[in-house]
């Protein structure tokens, strides 16, 4: 997909100058202006920081604009929540994330949302007044809206309907598994990767240099060439080789935590390292590793989150350039994939 040139550092700056100057009629190039506006964007940012739940929204949006980017689908996406806002209502209203129009031709506003608790079953919930404030926005634009729920314990995305939320008192809440069986996210170009096993990088010794296992066991080699493996089978292709690879480091599959093979004088030929799945379905011959929003969001999440799952960035700085996303014109040469895209189911 192609992005519209802008100059952030210059227009986004000027644009929030102007909503946080003084209003006591000084001109834009009084040094008293500026002096304020530093001092609120300091105060502004140093909240921000402190709010964890903020850092991991804001990320969490940009990670959502990101992946649907790379999922290549689209025709459109757009920051919905941007700029001023004028409406004609009695009751109050909310703006959505980001407009999107699909491959279909149909446009849709997204409100995302991160849901992370410490019970990974427990609904995702809103207020009930927030979703209708939602809505109403939805329906003065006349586009339907729906909910991109990231389900940080389990890293997987479900986009549902609103209409479809159970109303509790206060609220409306959704469970995981209603919004993974009513999960439109096809509707983005999301599908689900399926592929045989095991996968398998092996990094070769150049034998024209030094070798040795170390007395501490560490092993000492050059690296001399690279082969991908898909159940056996060697990848020659470079395109099919930048999948396995991508589908090895973001998949769900268990990784064995790799090994060194031996050459007939004990001195190290290869450094092995494979993802097999953890259960095996009979006579099928292939597992499923991921879906690309799964695979998009671990990628992202390495980039942007640090240990104990501390936002470390809010976004990357080129969302495009995160992923090898798998060609629409792709046509197998070795590497065998199942591709599923799953449909919502209503009752």
């Amino acid at each position: 997909m192609r992005k519209v040139g802008r100059e952030p550092q210059k227009l986004e700056t000027l644009n929030l100058f102007s909503v946080l100057q003084s209003g006591d009629g000084r001109a834009i190039y009084d040094p008293a202006n500026r002096e304020s506006f530093l001092s609120q964007v300091d105060a502004g940012l140093t909240r921000a920081l402190d709010s964890e739940a903020t850092l991991h929204g804001i990320r969490v949006q940009a990670l959502f604009g990101g992946m649907v980017v790379n999922l290549n689908t689209v025709r459109l996406l757009k920051v919905e929540d941007t700029g001023d806002c004028y409406y004609r209502s009695d009751d109050d209203v909310l703006v959505p994330d980001f407009r999107v129009i699909t491959e279909a031709g149909k446009p849709l506003l997204i409100e995302t949302k991160n849901h992370f608790c410490k019970d990974p079953m427990k609904c995702y919930r809103i207020r009930a007044t927030d979703l209708d404030a939602l809505g109403r926005y939805a329906g003065l634009a006349g586009i339907p809206l729906r909910f991109a729920i990231y389900w940080a314990p389990w890293n997987q995305w479900t986009l549902n309907d609103p209409a479809r939320f159970t109303r509790t008192g206060n609220y409306a809440e959704i469970e995981f598994f209603a919004a993974m069986k009513e999960n439109e996210m096809a509707a983005l170009g999301d599908y689900t990767i399926g592929t045989t096993y095991p996968l398998t990088l092996r990094l070769t010794a150049d034998m024209n240099k030094p070798r040795e296992i170390l007395a501490d066991g560490k092993v000492s080699m050059w690296i001399g060439g690279s082969e991908i493996r898909v159940g056996g089978t060697v990848l020659e292709d470079n395109t099919e080789r930048n999948i396995a690879f991508y589908l090895m480091m973001y998949g769900k599959w268990r990784y064995d935590g790799g090994h060194i093979e031996l050459d007939r004088d004990g001195l190290p030929l290869a450094a092995v390292h494979t993802v097999s799945p953890e259960e095996i379905t009979p006579n099928q011959g292939f597992e499923m590793i991921g879906s690309l929003s799964f695979l998009y969001s671990q990628a992202y999440n390495f980039l942007t989150l640090g240990e104990g799952g501390r936002v470390t960035k809010l976004n990357v700085k080129e969302p495009t350039s995160l992923a090898p996303v798998i060609p629409h014109d792709w046509k197998k040469k070795q590497l065998p994939l199942w591709r599923f895209i799953l449909q919502p189911s209503y009752e």
